[in-house]
């Protein structure tokens, strides 16, 4: 049977590290059995049974949940969801690599929350190094599994398709990645520039990083294959090697 006081006491304390990281106590936190931990900047929600094995990496997400309410700008999240802050020229781009216009709001949606999200862990570890302990335990539960540890070693995720760079570059801190498995994997590094992640001020100046990474990953894609129906309506799929 499950302790519920101990329970309690669990969710209580992984809620005041939100307190504590956001300065705020008005800040709902809420847990369930999903498979994503989120915030939307009015409240956290955590996935995850806290038990004693796992406090330390639930801690983790709690504090990067609760650095995303008190660093990034949800508004300018909510213009991207809706593409307000995409220029035509990357949308021109993209599409003839064969992606729409929802595709690039998607694409630039996942780069950007990489980048952001190394940014404010970073503001973490710089103003609370104590905290450091937790966020190690989060990334070693979360991210850092055998499986991505092969894949990164080995030939998968090695041709210039989209999938292959959103997965090196989410995996971009793992000991085992290799900046040359993709073209301009190594300029993508450098781009990122983790060692100096605390010059990017706020979500904006991240989204900008992530425009720039997104504009190599288009340089080294093949054009799209252009596909006419029958009714004259011509299409540009991406030449990924998805459509063989």
């Amino acid at each position: 049977a499950v302790d519920t006081i101990a329970l309690a006491a669990y969710r209580r304390s992984v809620a005041n590290f939100v307190n504590i990281v956001t300065g705020r106590n008005d800040i709902p936190v809420t847990f369930n059995d999903g498979n994503d931990s989120y915030t939307d900047g009015k409240k956290v929600v955590i996935s995850s049974n806290v038990k004693d094995k796992n406090f330390d990496s639930i801690v983790g997400l709690a504090l990067h949940e609760g650095s995303h309410i008190k660093l990034s700008d949800f508004d300018f999240l909510k213009e991207l969801a809706n593409g307000y802050v995409i220029n035509k020229e990357v949308i021109l781009k993209a599409g003839k690599k064969g992606y729409s216009e929802h595709e690039v709001t998607m694409h630039l949606k996942n780069l950007l929350n990489y980048v952001e999200d190394r940014r404010i862990d970073n503001y973490v570890f710089t103003t609370s190094p104590g905290y450091k302990g937790y966020y190690h335990s989060m990334y070693e539960k979360y991210f850092y599994s055998k499986i991505v540890d092969k894949a990164l070693t080995s030939t998968e995720y090695t041709d210039e398709n989209m999938e292959s760079y959103m997965f090196r570059i989410i995996n971009l801190t793992n000991k085992n990645t290799n900046l040359d498995a993709l073209n301009g994997l190594r300029q993508i590094w450098k781009t990122l520039d983790i060692k100096n992640i605390s010059v990017l001020g706020n979500t904006e100046i991240a989204f900008q990083v992530a425009l720039v990474i997104y504009s190599i990953i288009l340089d080294n894609l093949k054009d799209g294959i252009e596909e006419t129906d029958e009714d004259g309506y011509v299409t540009t799929k991406p030449n990924d090697g998805s459509n063989d």
